[in-house]
């Protein structure tokens, strides 16, 4: 016997056979259902992670994820080992005196889905006299979303600390990236503030700034690149740098345009980081760490590269183009001086053969 339904034939079923049936439909249900969660985790664990550190003790910047990711890879194949060392800031290393750690002033946006705000302490290098560059979301924390005059969630009244040199100096800024809208413009410019009986700090003659320096994709990716900053899993007294690591692709969507994958090595209390080669004396920088994909849950160092590990480095080319007026207030900070760099290092000339 068939029952008719709406034009569709289907048979009649006894009661027991028929429930058995529903049961195994919803028992199937479910299984996709478990399918599509897990592959919408899977897919949240690739967002980048950005880098900077809490000052305000037991912060959680971190949240768990599927994935265990790492941010320091080791550059000895036949050995787990960490590629970073002291450096110094004085002397024939002056060159690194423009690399300093700044933190806010009042407490900031935290990353994560909890409506928290905390202290945050990251990497900064003076660009000038008076400028210093870091990583937006070292100073402004993560904003998202727009207000319904269509600025940004309210940025106003926001100030860091930069320390260098056993000095310090209140920051503000003055020009940032669009962060809380675009992942690839995580980058903020701050004024130091002088008074009456203080210079600026880059205009000490034992401290000075770095040089920016863009390079175009082909090169950059065959060139022998440094990091250097204070990664909270090394002592805060002291600067931490790497060498010998690499850029390896550049992103070109909207939202993460100009990011770098690299394996220059960070974690966090490191985003503001400037990576850099070493040329006339002085170092110049061509990009700023950022972050990296996923989360890092301990101090592991992965034995080779790994792009699904990568870590992401802002391109000084994109951040010098997206805002005509970057550029020119670190020009005419630098004009004003009227004096050399005196972070630069001279280099003597080698003796003839």
């Amino acid at each position: 016997m068939v029952t008719e339904n709406r034009g569709l034939f289907t048979p009649e079923l006894p009661a027991e056979r028929w429930q058995a049936t529903v049961g195994r439909v919803r028992r199937l249900a479910s299984r996709i259902m478990f399918i599509l969660r897990l592959a919408a985790v899977l897919a949240m664990t690739i967002v980048p992670v950005r880098a900077s550190d809490f000052a305000t003790a037991g912060a959680e910047l971190n949240v768990p994820t599927l994935f265990h990711r790492v941010a320091v890879f080791s550059d000895a194949p036949d050995s787990i080992h960490d590629p970073r060392h002291p450096q110094s800031q004085t002397g024939a290393d002056k060159m690194f005196a423009p690399i300093g750690l700044i933190w806010t002033n009042h407490p900031q946006p935290d990353q994560g889905t909890a409506p928290r705000s905390d202290f945050h302490m990251g990497t900064a290098f003076l660009v000038s006299p008076c400028y210093v560059l870091t990583a937006y979301h070292v100073v402004f924390g993560y904003r998202f979303g727009l207000r319904k005059d269509t600025q940004e969630e309210a940025e106003q009244d926001v100030s860091a600390t930069f320390k260098v040199g056993g000095k310090r100096s209140r920051a503000v800024p003055a020009k940032y990236g669009q962060f809380s809208t675009f992942s690839g413009r995580d980058w903020a410019l701050l004024r130091l503030e002088p008074d009456a009986e203080h210079q600026c700090l880059g205009e000490d003659p034992n401290i000075g700034w770095v040089r920016l320096a863009p390079l175009t994709p082909p090169i950059a990716t065959k060139k022998w690149l440094s990091v250097a900053g204070y990664p909270s899993d090394k002592d805060l007294s002291s600067l931490w740098r790497q060498d010998k690591c690499h850029f390896f692709e550049i992103y070109h969507d909207i939202d993460n345009d100009g990011l770098w994958t690299t394996d220059c090595a960070t974690r966090p209390r490191a985003s503001g980081s400037p990576i850099f080669f070493v040329e006339d004396g002085v170092l110049n920088v061509v990009a700023v760490m950022s972050g990296h994909l996923g989360t890092v849950v301990d101090n592991e160092i992965l034995p080779k590269w790994d792009p699904n590990r990568a870590n992401l480095a802002l391109d000084i080319g994109k951040i010098i183009s997206s805002d005509r007026d970057f550029l020119k207030l670190i020009e005419t900070d630098i004009d004003r001086f009227h004096q050399p760099n005196p972070a630069r290092v001279l280099v003597g000339r080698r003796p003839p053969h």
